[in-house]
């Protein structure tokens, strides 16, 4: 976050790759760029981030994705709600990768007791990648680029403080 709040209609750092974006989780609009990553499951342990990229705040996770056409070996891919369009799932079917997301609710409808379970058993496995997020911003505070003032040092703020996070990962955790 280079800018959050009203300040994020005014800002004007990073334009090359930097926009506007809303984070639903904080309920907050904010000026900066999005992590995007793709990790393997560890049991009991953070999961390992096979594939990281950065991308403006405006862009949505599926848009993202599509952008980036990670290649993924044969395996089940864990995403959230963003992820079943049907040029991801076009995608993963030509690298025979499974895409396991939770069910939609039906406009003006409820979801099934069965429907609500499957949520909570995705959600479940799906859990240990929020808690990465969570833990790379409380080792590095990597959302407090309020001081950078152009795109080279936000690169340069984001791949570092992500270095530094996945040397710990991989050593610590």
């Amino acid at each position: 976050m280079l800018a959050s709040h009203g300040h994020s209609y005014g800002a004007r750092v990073g334009r090359e790759i930097a926009d506007i974006g809303f984070c639903a989780a904080k309920k907050t609009r904010f000026h900066g760029v999005r992590l995007h990553c793709i990790a393997q499951r560890r049991m009991g342990r953070l999961p390992l981030p096979s594939q990281v990229w950065l991308c403006a705040a405006s862009h949505h996770d599926s848009k993202a994705f599509i952008e980036q056409q990670p290649e993924l070996p044969t395996t089940e891919l864990f995403g959230d709600l963003a992820y079943p369009t049907p040029e991801i799932i076009n995608h993963l079917k030509e690298q025979q990768t499974r895409l396991i997301a939770p069910c939609k609710k039906p406009k003006g409808g409820e979801l099934t007791g069965t429907e609500n379970y499957y949520n909570r058993l995705v959600r479940s496995v799906r859990q240990p990648i929020e808690s990465l997020f969570n833990w790379i911003q409380e080792k590095t505070g990597i959302q407090r680029a309020s001081k950078v003032r152009s795109t080279d040092p936000l690169m340069i703020h984001c791949w570092g403080k992500l270095a530094v996070a996945f040397f710990l990962l991989v050593f610590y955790y």
